[in-house]
């Protein structure tokens, strides 16, 4: 069957429609994605990037794709965000009680946006947050380094454009985005993104192609350039690319793109990416493949499928 998915993609062949092939690889790998959710909010009490914002991000749009997801997927994650942000959203208009600072609350916000929650005390006290946490270049900032996900201002910044609402703090942004020089994926991805959210059209554009010339002749792309291709470099690519309008379902490159993504998928439906970050909690198993490379492997996808399913 991967054989003749794969043939599609690489020579036009209509052995299989593409959408049914990319949507089989995105079906099997959300009850990874949904088991390893539910456990995280069961073994820990913090907020993470990847176990609640990214799931809820990547279950949502599957689901709006009409992909079968369970009902409470998304509602208990976010849930599980409201209460830990809660306890804090006195602390959080003074700049205080995130750790992980604006990119946590970002992601937070946009995890919260994903899953249609109505906007509440402790959401509006996130928005503060991150108005309160804007440098005067007009950045936010990453305060801890933990790659390839948590090490980027541009990841920072695109977030902050998101999840506040537009205003002179929006061009500020911008602007930021257009003069500084991305050098990973990760930057470029963002880049883009944030540019795209501030509807900064001439500059997304011009990001945009500069994202996509760091496509790799196996159609995948890397996170640095001294790296092989992998799931998270290449579904948050395709994803970037597709939401700012410049790739299109039917191009080449974006073919090629989904083809190093069914090549590269496993047979349990997820996709493995090696850690490159130094941990700082205990190792626990959060019910995703993979051991030490989960957090990372449930990151790339969830990308991954967003790319797999994005209109």
């Amino acid at each position: 069957m991967r054989i003749l998915v794969l043939l599609f993609f690489l020579t036009g062949i209509n052995w299989l429609g593409a959408d049914d092939a990319m949507r089989m690889a995105a079906q099997r790998a959300i009850p990874l994605i949904e088991k390893s959710a539910a456990i995280y909010t069961e073994q820990r009490d913090c907020f993470s990037c990847h176990h609640q914002a990214l799931t809820v991000m990547t279950l949502s749009r599957a689901k709006l794709a009409g992909l079968p997801v369970r009902d409470d997927a998304i509602s208990e994650q976010s849930k599980f965000t409201l209460e830990y942000f809660s306890d804090r959203k006195d602390r959080l208009p003074k700049g205080e009680g995130v750790p992980g600072g604006s990119y946590s609350a970002g992601y937070a916000l946009a995890g919260l946006t994903a899953a249609k929650e109505p906007a509440n005390e402790t959401s509006k006290a996130l928005v503060q947050y991150l108005l309160k946490k804007q440098n005067k270049d007009g950045s936010w900032r990453i305060g801890t380094h933990r790659p390839p996900l948590e090490d980027s201002h541009f990841t920072a910044t695109a977030l902050g454009i998101k999840g506040t609402p537009k205003g002179t703090h929006t061009q500020r942004a911008s602007n930021w985005l257009k003069q500084a020089k991305a050098k990973s994926t990760e930057d470029h991805t963002f880049k883009v993104l944030g540019l795209h959210w501030a509807k900064a059209d001439q500059k997304k554009t011009d990001a945009a192609k500069a994202l996509l010339k760091l496509q790799r002749s196996d159609g995948g792309w890397a996170q640095l350039p001294d790296m092989k291709s992998d799931a998270y470099a290449t579904g948050q690519a395709l994803t970037a690319l597709k939401e700012s309008g410049l790739l299109k379902a039917g191009s080449p490159q974006y073919k090629r793109g989904v083809a190093w993504l069914l090549k590269n998928q496993k047979a349990d439906g997820s996709w493995q990416v090696k850690t490159r970050s130094k941990p700082i909690q205990k190792y626990f198993e959060s019910g995703f493949p993979h051991g030490k490379d989960q957090f990372i492997s449930i990151s790339a996808t969830c990308w991954a499928v967003m790319a797999l399913v994005a209109k």
